[in-house]
């Protein structure tokens, strides 16, 4: 996967590796040391959807931005700004929805909510440190 910032690409192989292989350890925590699995299962994957859906949003955001600051597009700047408005939204409301479901439904297996919620902090650092080997590799 190869997103487009401008008129650079950047690899997105490293963040979506480090998602499915965490979403596989959490998994696999989650049959190991829950008394209710499916519940626990359940609840997780609300979590680490919404989690890894506000990452994917922040990526489009930030992408737009930069593409704004720099002078590369200066005749499409209202359609990028529309553009990390509408990501920026999108992110914000996937904040929301974790919060909502955290404060709505307190009951939810407490082990999944925080595996799903642990996607937030692992997907970005192991797949930020995957992608800046290969690029250290690379260069």
């Amino acid at each position: 996967m190869i997103i487009r910032i401008g008129s650079q690409e950047v690899n997105l192989k490293p963040f979506v590796g480090a998602t499915l292989g965490w979403a596989a350890i959490c998994v696999g925590l989650i049959f190991t040391l829950s008394s209710e699995p499916a519940a626990a299962l359940r609840s997780w994957g609300i979590f680490y959807f919404l989690g890894v859906t506000d990452l994917f949003f922040l990526v489009k955001t930030i992408a737009a931005t930069l593409v704004l600051m720099s002078d590369q597009v200066a005749e499409n700047r209202i359609a990028y700004t529309i553009q990390a408005l509408v990501y920026g939204s999108l992110k914000m409301i996937c904040l929301a929805a974790i919060a909502i479901f955290l404060w709505k439904f307190p009951d939810v297996a407490s082990k999944g909510s925080l595996l799903g919620l642990s996607g937030i902090i692992v997907v970005p650092l192991a797949g930020g440190f995957w992608w800046s080997q290969a690029q250290l590799k690379e260069g």
